[in-house]
C-alpha cells in the first residue's frame, strides 16, 4: 500500500471504466479524490461511494476538451482544497474503422479528448504544482500509442501523441520536482471496448455470432502471452505506485500493463 494521505488527486474520466477504478484506488490509498467526467451524474455517483466512508472529495462535470471547463475544475479544486498533488488524465474515446473511412468528425473528437484534453488538464494543473515544487502527472496512453494497430488509426495517433507530450512535460517540469509518466494498458473490458466489439461484430462475419465479451476474449487470447485481459485494477495499481513517493525518481516513462502483448 502507498501512503497518499493529505494529497489531492484529480482524475478525469472518473465516472466509469478505467478512470473509476483509478479514482477508487487512490481514495483507498488516502488521497482526497476530485472525480471529473463529462457525465456529471456518474462522477457524483463515484464520489458518493467515498463519502459513505466519511471522507471529503469533489465531483465535477467537465469536458476535458474545453479550456473553460478545465479551468473551472482546477479553480473549484483549489478553492475547496488549496492544492493539487496528483493529476490522472484518464478520459478517453476511441472508434474503430478503416483509416480511409474515418470521418473528419471522428478523427477530431478522438484528438480533442485524448490528446488536447491531456494537454489542457496538464497545463492547468502544472501551473498550480510549480509554486509548490511537487506533483505527479500520470497520463493514460495505450500499447496502441507505441505500435500502430490496424483499424485504430485515430486512436493510435492520439495515444502516440500522449506519450510524446509526456516526455516533453517530464523534461520541462522536472526542475520543479514534478514527475510525468504514461501508463500503457493492453486489452481491458471497459465501455469503450464494448462499443468497439460491436463494430468488429458488424464488420467481420466470422465474429457475428459471438457475444461482445467473446469477441473481446478472442482478440485478447490471440495477442497476449498471459492469455487473459487486464482488469482496470491492474492499471490502477501502477497509477497508485507512480503517484507515490516510492516513484519519486521515475519520470518521462511509458510503462506497459498488457500481459506481454507488447514487449517494448
Amino acid at each position: 500500500m502507498y501512503n497518499l494521505d493529505g494529497q489531492v488527486a484529480i482524475i478525469t474520466g472518473a465516472g466509469s471504466g478505467l478512470g473509476r477504478a483509478i479514482a477508487l484506488r487512490l481514495f483507498q490509498e488516502g488521497a482526497t479524490v476530485v472525480a471529473t467526467d463529462i457525465n456529471g451524474v456518474a462522477a457524483e455517483k463515484l464520489l458518493e461511494e467515498t463519502r459513505d466512508q466519511g471522507r471529503s472529495g469533489l465531483s465535477i462535470q467537465m469536458d476535458v476538451s474545453l479550456e473553460k471547463d478545465v479551468e473551472r475544475a482546477v479553480k473549484q479544486t483549489m478553492e475547496n482544497f488549496g492544492q493539487i498533488d496528483i493529476l490522472v488524465n484518464s478520459a478517453g474515446v476511441g472508434n474503430p474503422g478503416w483509416i480511409i473511412k474515418h470521418s473528419e468528425e471522428d478523427w477530431e473528437k478522438t484528438m480533442r479528448v485524448n490528446l488536447k484534453g491531456t494537454f489542457l488538464c496538464s497545463r492547468a494543473v502544472a501551473k498550480e504544482m510549480i509554486p509548490r515544487k511537487r506533483g505527479r502527472i500520470i497520463n493514460i496512453s495505450s500499447i496502441s500509442g507505441k505500435s500502430g494497430e490496424e483499424l485504430m488509426g485515430a486512436y493510435c495517433a492520439s495515444k502516440f501523441g500522449v506519450i510524446g507530450l509526456t516526455q516533453v512535460m517530464a523534461k520541462e517540469l522536472g526542475r520543479y520536482t514534478i514527475t510525468v509518466n504514461a501508463v500503457c494498458p493492453g486489452y481491458i473490458w471497459t465501455p469503450m471496448w464494448e462499443s468497439m466489439g460491436q463494430w468488429f461484430k458488424e464488420n467481420f462475419p466470422a465474429l457475428a455470432q459471438l457475444s461482445l465479451r467473446e469477441v473481446f476474449e478472442v482478440r485478447v487470447k490471440s495477442v497476449t502471452p498471459l492469455r487473459r485481459p487486464q482488469e482496470p485494477e491492474d492499471i490502477a495499481n501502477l497509477v497508485a505506485f507512480l503517484a507515490s513517493e516510492e516513484a519519486r525518481n521515475i519520470t518521462g516513462q511509458a510503462i506497459n500493463v498488457d500481459g506481454g502483448a507488447l514487449m517494448h
